[in-house]
């Protein structure tokens, strides 16, 4: 987590400033959370922040494609840890798909609204 945090923040935040990067990373934390929740119910339980670190795997596809970026290198690594994840087991994979989903559809809002 704390790898992809960095080698995805700095660019994150270097293009759309530190208060949008942090937002995208807790409505992603937000988004991980629910999603979790949805789909483990009053007995089970998720911690972690790789949900939200999922929403920046989400918010680096939409910004990469806005700029050209290669991006298909992070369809591979997002590829590959859905499945360690179930590989390994113990590890909430619809946390996972909640924060990546949540972090590209609230970064596309972000982009949208700051070119209005």
């Amino acid at each position: 987590n704390m790898i992809a945090l960095h080698s995805l923040g700095a660019p994150i935040e270097a293009f759309l400033g530190r208060a949008k990067f942090l937002l995208i990373f807790f409505v992603s934390l937000i988004g991980a959370s629910l999603t979790s929740a949805m789909f483990l119910g009053y007995n089970g339980y998720s911690i972690g922040a790789s949900g939200a670190v999922f929403g920046l795997f989400g918010a680096w596809i939409v910004i990469g494609r806005r700029i050209g970026a290669e991006v298909k290198s992070t369809y591979v690594i997002i590829g590959l840890n859905f499945a360690l994840g179930f590989t390994i087991g113990g590890v909430d994979w619809r946390a996972h798909l909640g924060g990546l989903i949540t972090g590209a559809l609230f970064t596309k809002v972000l982009l949208s609204s700051s070119r209005s």
